[in-house]
């Protein structure tokens, strides 16, 4: 009776769906000297999603390397960082959105095979609801691609608006890492935070860069561990809305800065 249930309790333990976390890494096409060097990310064997970003000379070519490692591609898309907008309350500026989608379609050039967007800072702009809408709508129109809100501001409507537009959309639960604090301590404490928050909601979403050691050693080092601990890694595109995919192709209180 004993070994009746416990092949009962055994059963229905591997019928349950892992835990899913998807691990973003973010500006790609950025290159300096102290960097991680973008060959060592494009070796590991995990599902990733590298954001690349656009106006950088490497830019075509992080996106080219993602595509050939097998990686999930995005675009790591500024809003206020590049571009100066007035951002007027509660009102959509003409000029904004003007300048807004003439950078897009300069990125997609750039960028080249994306399925997806997630934001580059944009503070302000992603605060901005009359932007967020506009921009969420004309990305709907495209069609096939789906938007990551990074939430770098606790105020952000970018992932609502995406949402609203019929996007595809999720929205991101840890930084791994940020501009002050970037080690390997710190990055295995944020990882497995969002480890466990996987395991309580079923998936979490974790943004890290590829500038640190830091977070290129901690993930070297920590995957392995979750993989065998019964996390399941999958594409950003996994988590989309509950688990929906692509038609293309506790977490801190508050949102650290990257």
């Amino acid at each position: 009776m004993k070994l009746l249930l416990a092949l009962l309790l055994s059963s229905l333990a591997s019928a349950q769906p892992k835990p899913r976390l998807a691990v973003v890494i973010d500006d790609f096409g950025l290159t300096y000297p102290k960097n991680v060097p973008d060959e060592k990310w494009m070796a590991l064997k995990y599902p990733l999603t590298y954001a690349v970003m656009p106006e950088s000379k490497w830019s075509t070519r992080a996106a080219q390397e993602t595509a050939a490692a097998g990686q999930e591609l995005i675009l790591h898309f500024p809003f206020d960082p590049f571009l100066s907008l007035d951002l007027p309350k509660d009102e959509l500026s003409a000029e904004d959105l003007k300048k807004v989608e003439a950078l897009f379609e300069k990125s997609l050039k750039q960028v080249p095979g994306i399925v997806g967007v997630n934001n580059h800072r944009s503070y302000k702009a992603t605060r901005h609801r009359p932007l967020m809408r506009a921009f969420m709508e004309r990305l709907k129109a495209r069609g096939g691609y789906y938007f990551l809100d990074s939430k770098v501001s606790a105020k952000s409507v970018a992932y609502e608006e995406a949402k609203r537009a019929g996007l595809a959309a999720a929205q991101n639960d840890v930084f791994i890492d940020t501009a002050e604090i970037h080690d390997k301590p710190f990055c295995v404490k944020m990882l497995r935070q969002a480890a466990k928050l996987a395991r309580k909601k079923g998936q979490a979403i974790a943004i890290g860069h590829h500038y640190f050691w830091g977070t290129y050693e901690c993930l070297v080092e920590e995957l392995p561990k979750l993989q065998a601990e019964g996390i399941e890694l999958v594409f950003a595109s996994a988590l989309l809305d509950g688990g929906g995919a692509v038609a293309r192709g506790d977490s801190p209180k508050k949102p650290r800065k990257p």
